[in-house]
């Protein structure tokens, strides 16, 4: 089954279940849970790490709390997330621009690997020197608890918020999350939604000389190694491929004129995580139906973290 055939189902779900379907921030986190130096020395016999999770349900007076356990190389993490409905993303129920059938079967589908669509905004574009600030994904599978964001503290100057909007009265606080307490949350976020014996890919526009690179040193600078079954494609050079009805090559493949490209309506703020996130789910539905992409054809375009550590010299 090609890609674009499973993406018509669970667009279909994205497109009429924004209302109840669920976007995790991260509000509260509570730093003094979390032993650094466990995370830090890579000798320590493995402990579980439990991550607790007080949501409050979008229905008024309702509660829900989920708790889960993984190994790692840590203690106990809590956090303090609320569940909440896009009002920025609402308006997509009416799109009109796609051929979605109106019921989608319940046929369970054996996925080669759970794709992970994620955007992230950072101080700067050095991958060395800058910090992400914002970090967003959505699992294509659908489903609740299926899209993730969160504000990270990069604990230095946001000297670039004229291009996301995220200034350090936003971030520079002691209730946002520093990325080593973040981590152990993305890994647990991850482990829930990753199928048996399957990989994840991680999939992101420019990712292989922007989003993958940052992540790859932030993980490093906390010193605990990234999944080896994490693999991640990059949208922008199969863009590259696309062409206008005249039958010549796109002039640009940015996300932003991939958007207009597909005549995608626009929701929300300009380069924040999550829009970015939720436009590229809807091009690459589109740009996999023209290119006629599968998933293996995806896994067969992917690449390691290992192979951009050995590429070149980091900036």
């Amino acid at each position: 089954m090609s890609l674009y055939s499973i993406c018509c189902g669970n667009f279909h779900q994205l497109r009429n279940s924004l209302g109840s379907s669920c976007s995790i921030r991260l509000l509260k986190y509570h730093r003094g849970l979390i032993c650094r130096t466990i995370l830090q020395n890579r000798g320590h016999k493995t402990r579980p790490i439990c991550t607790t999770i007080l949501a409050r349900s979008t229905r008024k007076g309702s509660k829900q709390s989920f708790s889960n356990s993984r190994h790692l190389h840590g203690e106990s993490v809590e956090s303090s997330i609320e569940v909440f409905r896009q009002p920025d993303l609402q308006h997509l129920k009416s799109l009109q621009c796609y051929n979605i059938q109106e019921k989608v079967s319940g046929v369970r589908i054996d996925w080669p690997a759970t794709i992970l669509v994620f955007d992230i905004e950072t101080t700067g574009f050095s991958r060395r020197h800058e910090r992400i600030i914002e970090f967003a994904v959505r699992d294509l599978m659908g489903g609740k608890n299926s899209t993730f964001q969160t504000l990270i503290n990069p604990e230095k100057d946001v000297t670039n918020a004229y291009i996301h909007g995220i200034s350090n009265s936003m971030v520079c606080r002691p209730d946002i999350p520093r990325f080593g307490e973040f981590v152990p949350i993305l890994l647990q976020y991850v482990w829930s939604r990753q199928m048996a014996d399957k990989p994840v890919l991680w999939v992101a526009h420019n990712g292989r000389n922007f989003d993958v690179p940052f992540l790859m040193y932030e993980f490093q600078r906390c010193k605990i190694e990234m999944p080896g079954d994490w693999l991640f494609v990059d949208t922008l050079p199969i863009a590259r491929q696309l062409v206008d009805s005249n039958g010549l090559k796109l002039k640009s493949a940015s996300l932003e004129k991939l958007r207009e490209h597909y005549e995608i309506p626009f929701a929300g703020s300009a380069h924040r995580a999550m829009q970015d996130v939720t436009t590229l789910c809807y091009v690459l539905q589109k740009l996999t139906f023209e290119l006629k992409l599968t998933i293996p054809h995806l896994l067969e375009k992917s690449f390691r973290v290992s192979d951009i550590a050995t590429a070149r010299p980091a900036k």
